[in-house]
Order: C-alpha cells, then sequence, then structure tokens
C-alpha cells in the first residue's frame, strides 16, 4: 500500500510540473498584445549624415527670432539611414540600392540647426565647393509595428538636423 502511495505522490507531483509551463505560455500570450503596444511606442532615433560640397549658403538673421538659415550641397556621400530614408532622390535606377552620389540636398530654412564654419580667416566666407557635413537624428518604426506592405522609405520619418558643419577648402582671400 506505500509503494501505491508513492507511485500517486510522484504522479501528481510530475502532472504539476508539466501544467505550470503550459500555464505560463498560455500567461504570455494573454499579454501578447500589450507587450506589442509598448514596444511599438518606442521610436529609435537613428544617426543621419550627409556629406558635400556645398552649392549655397544662407546665413541666419539673427535679429528675427525664426531660423532663415538654410544650406543647399551637393551629395557625395551619406550613411544608411540618409540613403534608405527617401530625403535624398536615387541616383541610379539601375544599380543595386540607393545611389546618393551627385543628388542636391537642401536643408531648409526653419530646421532648428547649428551652423558651425571651420577655417575661415577674417572677411573668408563660405564659397560654393567648400565641404559640408551634415547630422542629426532621424527616427524609424520598427518594421514589426508598421502597417503590412509599408516601404522602407516610408518607415522613416522626417530628420532632425542637428548641426551643418562648413569647412573652408579655397585660398583664403
Amino acid at each position: 500500500m506505500l509503494t501505491n502511495g508513492k507511485t500517486i505522490t510522484a504522479v501528481v507531483a510530475v502532472g504539476a510540473l508539466l501544467a505550470a509551463p503550459a500555464a505560463g505560455l498560455a500567461a504570455k500570450g494573454a499579454n501578447q498584445g500589450k507587450g506589442a503596444t509598448k514596444r511599438c511606442a518606442k521610436v529609435s532615433g537613428l544617426s543621419y549624415q550627409v556629406g558635400g560640397t556645398l552649392v549655397s549658403v544662407t546665413a541666419d538673421d539673427p535679429a528675427t527670432p525664426a531660423s532663415e538659415a538654410s544650406v543647399t550641397l551637393k551629395v557625395t556621400s551619406a550613411n544608411a539611414h540618409a540613403a534608405k530614408s527617401g530625403e535624398i532622390a536615387d541616383q541610379s535606377a539601375t544599380k543595386k540600392g540607393v545611389q546618393v552620389k551627385g543628388a542636391t540636398y537642401t536643408v531648409a530654412a526653419g530646421d532648428a540647426f547649428t551652423l558651425k564654419l571651420n577655417g575661415y580667416e577674417g572677411t573668408d566666407t563660405p564659397s560654393a565647393g567648400d565641404r559640408v557635413k551634415v547630422s542629426g537624428k532621424i527616427a524609424l518604426t520598427k518594421k514589426k509595428c508598421a502597417p503590412a506592405g509599408t516601404s522602407t522609405a516610408d518607415r522613416y520619418a522626417a530628420p532632425d538636423v542637428k548641426r551643418v558643419t562648413i569647412s573652408d577648402r579655397d585660398a583664403d582671400a
């Protein structure tokens, strides 16, 4: 009789161990929607870098509260997020990926960015051909959180340009 009691106790214990993981899985499935909502609420801010040569620049008027500064450049390089964001037009439909070299890119007036000038002495001012680097952040919606069929470019938000650096490349006057 004692042997049957041990057997029954062992069977009950094994059954309880097998039921615990199933209860854990059921609980996880019940909270799946909450986790997805929480996960999709977080949008990552990724690095946005574009480099090129200066075409034109308009300085900000310090007397007004709004920013009138704008910079136009001919793109020579861009990081992956800048290229995939759709902000810079693809320059070659026949090549694989997004080809940005040679495109014209403008950081528009109204963007609150810091304009930094490197290597300018005295009355020297930025001129066409000077080196330009645009730095900022860009938000990207996760693929799992975007509606089905959304393109990569549509998952990127508008870039938040933080700084534009113009470096002197010509002889000083």
